[in-house]
């Protein structure tokens, strides 16, 4: 949004034309920006980590789904040791991942893989999303075939609409982000307790939270004097 001042629950959100499904990792919070995910698109989602060194391969890998007219989506996760060269040499994993729906069940695999590390051993979770936050789930094996069974056309309506009223219920009971230090109680992500980061550039001031993953906030163009996102 370009609305200075105006919170997430106020907001009426305009997106280019196409499939988009909104989604959040349960901090949704007024002062943040809402996140979409394109039709046609799979994105790979870790845990949350301080920096590369805290990372173990074999964490557990969640897969965002959504599908696009077609049913179809696709995406793809490139991985290596995190430290020196060796992926110049072929030393790394790059996994093409792909869903498609066909009679009400929704099948994600891989459908190409390139590089020499091998894959870790580790859980997959794909969350499928239906639009309005609501998401349905399903555990498995990296690198083995998962299903996802869609129930009813009611019944996943009836899923978006109770997404739907909880977000909402997470907005209004959100403490906005403090612009001064000030102690706040409750868990991270939803009510915090730090002042905003402020990151400068001779074009560019971007404010972030560094409690929420360091979300951005906002971004102010100097030259034209915008703000881009809020």
């Amino acid at each position: 949004s370009t609305t200075c001042n105006q919170g997430l629950d106020k907001l009426e959100v305009t997106l280019p034309k196409g499939i988009w499904l909104g989604f959040d990792f349960s901090d949704a919070h007024p002062d943040l920006p809402a996140l979409y995910l394109k039709g046609g698109s799979i994105i790979p989602v870790g845990l949350p980590l301080q920096h590369v060194g805290e990372a173990n391969p074999s964490d557990d890998l969640t897969l965002l789904v959504a599908l696009d007219e077609s049913g179809k989506a696709e995406g793809f996760l490139f991985e290596d040791d995190g430290d020196g060269y060796e992926f110049t040499k072929g030393n790394y994993l790059l996994t093409h991942y792909v869903a498609e729906l066909q009679s009400s069940i929704v099948t994600v695999s891989v459908r190409k893989a390139e590089g020499s590390w091998k894959r870790p051993k580790r859980r997959l979770h794909i969350q499928l999303l239906l639009g309005g936050g609501a998401m349905l789930d399903t555990w498995g094996v990296d690198g083995e075939v998962l299903h996802v069974n869609l129930p009813s056309e009611e019944e996943v309506s009836k899923l978006v609409s109770t997404s739907e009223k909880q977000f909402k219920e997470r907005l209004e009971k959100a403490i906005q982000i403090p612009d001064v230090e000030d102690e706040v109680s409750g868990p991270k992500g939803m009510e915090l307790s730090r002042t905003p980061i402020e990151l400068k550039s001779s074009e560019w001031l971007l404010k972030v939270v560094p409690w929420i993953g360091g979300r951005i906030i906002s971004m102010r163009h100097f030259p034209s004097g915008k703000l881009i996102i809020h």
